[in-house]
């Protein structure tokens, strides 16, 4: 089997899968996000976010429009990245495109407030955890406004421990 690449920029022609973009601005967790969702079928962009110095600005967030988002079906995102907040926050007021957010578990209530369709996961988050995840954002993508209810639910109703390693690229 040839061994994949991932694409940084612009979209290919669809194939028929569903387009991911994963934004993470630590490279080991971005690369092991996007092999996980490859290697189960999606179309896999990445972003590692705006470089801590001020270099290679976040288009989203300077002039409110990316291609990569913009043709993602899925953007699973991180409160690691630079202004994850302000990112969340913008991506949620734009609601077109069905947002996973990784955060620690105590965050949750306060970042289901700036975007209140985003799927929240717990950090650390686990290979299951996050196709779970890409595929619950897929399917409400098409019943939008249970969002709220669910992750009040989640707080309320704690989470389990999975004993699932985090997502790691195959060997």
């Amino acid at each position: 089997m040839a061994k994949h690449v991932i694409e940084v920029g612009d979209w290919d022609e669809r194939r028929g899968r569903e387009r991911v973009l994963v934004e993470h601005p630590d490279h080991a967790e971005l690369w092991a996000y996007a092999e996980v969702l490859h290697e189960a079928g999606y179309d896999v962009a990445t972003c590692a976010g705006e470089h801590p110095d001020g270099h290679d600005r976040c288009p989203l967030l300077e002039r409110g429009r990316c291609e990569l988002v913009a043709g993602a079906d899925v953007v699973v995102s991180t409160c690691s990245m630079q202004r994850g907040e302000t990112l969340l926050a913008v991506l949620g007021e734009q609601g077109s495109t069905p947002i996973v957010f990784e955060a620690p578990q105590p965050d949750f209530e306060r970042y289901a407030h700036l975007a209140e369709d985003a799927t929240l996961i717990p950090a650390p988050v686990t290979k299951q955890a996050l196709l779970d995840a890409v595929e619950g954002a897929l399917a409400r993508a098409e019943h939008p406004g249970e969002a709220a209810a669910r992750v009040l639910r989640a707080i309320d109703e704690g989470f389990p421990q999975e004993a699932d390693e985090s997502p790691a690229p195959a060997a």
